[in-house]
């Protein structure tokens, strides 16, 4: 059985001058607005039956403030299937309570693309152009970027209940956003031209001049997703970080079952976010107090955050961290460009750096260039110096749908995979040659890296109708005589998409929330992670997440669990091309797509 250390950073600092020194440990970074925290206590949250109920749970027993920042929002969804109340309604109960609850959202890139169901122009309650429907933006939108998929979210739809043809839920959104209640605030909020501007300098400033740089600076969104309950009340308060969407299609179990009533037709979806206490409340507070402020209509005060929050200290919180379970260091990291924070990365490359046994990507996109050459240059220097022991690489993605597969081929193709996409792999040898001596380097580096990139996929079995057949001959009413036949039912699959934004390390440390492991999210996009080396946390997750994938128990042997991973995904893959069962969920990355129109070089 492996047992996993964490890496040692010895500093020698001279006592007899007197200097300011700033020191962390080697799993945060020091370029984030906020600090590495202690006495926090951070609680992994699995797939929305587990992270709404937990949501469900902290708004009801609120009694003081609910603050909610996501990327969108539907409040006729139910954070508790099948009969829980409606979000919306949940909310609007504990305003009329007396609570101060805020929500913000992310206002869309142009008209007419907000995310968000039903709130339509200047938060009339209709649809996009302000009519009514319930349903938000029907236009393609931003989804036409590819950007948080959604299931098609502005493509086929702005709304769960337009999808599933709900006209109740539509005319609850209708009422919800027309509801004037003095302590209830929704808040929309976009980049304005100081934030492009400074997205933009910083993007040149990398990149330079390029259509991509110019995506990147134009198309930005808001893609924090947090919560913070009765922030005001240190042994009360609660935080989330998150990468569930506060929408109806972010609702699955950890089963992913083939069909499930509870998702109100949409597919399976795998997501993953996070429940925190302690000092790093304050930071989330400083987030969401920063970005309300901001927001706030220009003419007259909207809710604002009340004075008494800012005489609270870190430490009110440690106490309530410390009934929970063992405390744990955290630090708050962001991509916020226009404030000069892309923390986020910073706290990617240090964990890969650190790296010594495994690193594990659970990530809605997994198409960052940089960070690929950035673990090969680990592996090189490690070797370089006498480190020779296998390193394992699990990675648990989606197929790309429309964009992204170029940029995708190009993350691969850096790590030794270009073969999960052959067709790409045969356009972009036609394209340029590579040389003999990135060829050879690439070899170097990856000597014994072993590699997994996987998808997932629900299996069940699809029954077609009955069919009426004419058997010959007529009945004594002059009808043809006919049988009913009912065809077999067959194999059928469905991906399961995937939407966590998880990365782990050698089972010491994680980090969690809204990032995607793309150009976007790391550079341009507001985006909130938080970053936690625990052990017990990291292991749990690993635990976990490899036994809902692999329908096995996962041991500590990474040798194992790789060939493992070989002979489930070979199974799988036989299961499917022969039209039967999957045994679990794990199935190789492959996509033999040609790249296309929508998958030429974009920033995504």
């Amino acid at each position: 059985m492996t047992t996993f250390t964490p890496p040692v950073e010895k500093t020698a600092i001279a006592l007899d001058v007197k200097r300011d020194v700033n020191l962390t440990q080697p799993w945060f970074t020091q370029k984030s607005k906020y600090p590495p925290r202690a006495a926090n206590f951070v609680e992994p949250l699995t797939n929305g039956e587990q992270a709404f109920g937990a949501v469900h749970a902290a708004v009801s027993g609120a009694t003081k403030s609910i603050d909610i920042i996501t990327w969108g929002f539907d409040p006729s969804m139910r954070l508790r299937r099948p009969d829980g109340l409606r979000y919306g309604e949940l909310l609007l109960q504990k305003a009329k309570a007396g609570l101060q609850v805020r929500v913000l959202v992310w206002s869309g890139a142009f008209p007419g693309t907000e995310p968000t169901a039903g709130d339509g122009l200047f938060g009339s309650g209709g649809g996009a152009a302000g009519l009514g429907s319930g349903v938000g933006a029907t236009s393609a939108g931003n989804a036409s970027g590819d950007r948080d998929k959604e299931n098609k979210y502005g493509i086929l739809t702005s709304s769960g209940a337009m999808l599933k043809n709900d006209p109740e839920a539509m005319a609850f959104n209708r009422r919800w956003f027309a509801e004037k209640n003095g302590n209830m605030s929704f808040r929309r909020r976009g980049f304005d031209s100081s934030d492009s501007s400074h997205i933009w300098n910083r993007e040149i400033a990398k990149h330079g001049r390029s259509t991509m740089t110019t995506a990147l600076a134009t198309t930005a969104s808001h893609h924090q997703k947090m919560l913070l309950v009765d922030y005001e009340l240190p042994d009360a308060a609660v935080g989330f970080v998150m990468g569930h969407n506060s929408m109806n299609d972010y609702w699955d179990s950890d089963s992913h079952d083939y069909d499930s009533a509870l998702r109100l037709g949409f597919g399976p979806w795998q997501d993953l976010s996070s429940r925190v206490f302690g000092p790093v409340l304050f930071d989330l507070n400083e987030n969401f107090s920063t970005a309300w402020t901001k927001a706030q209509p220009w003419f007259w005060g909207d809710m604002p955050i009340p004075e008494s929050r800012k005489t609270l200290k870190p430490s009110a919180f440690e106490a309530s961290a410390a009934k929970r379970g063992k405390p744990q260091m955290a630090q708050i990291c962001r991509t916020q460009p226009q404030e000069g924070d892309q923390s986020i990365l910073d706290v990617y490359k240090i964990a890969l750096s650190n790296a010594r046994s495994y690193v594990y990507f659970e990530n809605q996109y997994f198409r960052n260039l940089e960070l690929a050459m950035h673990l090969r240059e680990v592996r090189r220097k490690l070797k370089a110096g006498g480190w020779k022991r296998d390193f394992y690489i699990f990675v648990v993605t989606n197929v790309p749908e429309l964009t992204g597969r170029v940029s995708t081929y190009d993350m691969l193709n850096a790590l030794g995979k270009s073969n999960h996409l052959p067709r790409i792999e045969k356009q972009e040898e036609g394209r340029k040659s590579e040389s003999e001596d990135s060829r050879a380097l690439r070899k170097r580096d990856l000597e014994g890296v072993n590699i997994h990139v996987c998808t997932l996929c629900a299996s069940g079995f699809k029954q077609d109708l009955p069919q009426a057949l004419p058997v010959g001959g007529a009945s004594s009413t002059g009808f043809p005589n006919i049988s009913i036949y009912q065809p077999p039912a067959v194999a059928d699959y469905k991906n399961i998409y995937v939407h966590s934004k998880l990365l782990l390390v050698d089972d010491v440390f994680f980090t969690v929330g809204s990032a995607n492991v793309n150009v976007r999210s790391m550079e341009s996009d507001s985006e909130l992670n938080i970053a936690v080396p625990a052990p017990d946390i990291a292991r749990e997750w690993r635990q976990r997440l490899w036994e809902i994938h692999t329908k096995r128990k996962p041991g500590n042997d990474l040798k194992e669990e790789f060939r493992a991973w070989q002979t489930i995904t070979a199974r799988n893959g036989e299961a499917k091309a022969n039209g039967s069962a999957l045994s679990s969920a794990l199935i190789e990355f492959y996509d033999d797509s040609p790249s296309g129109f929508f998958a030429n070089r974009r920033p995504d």
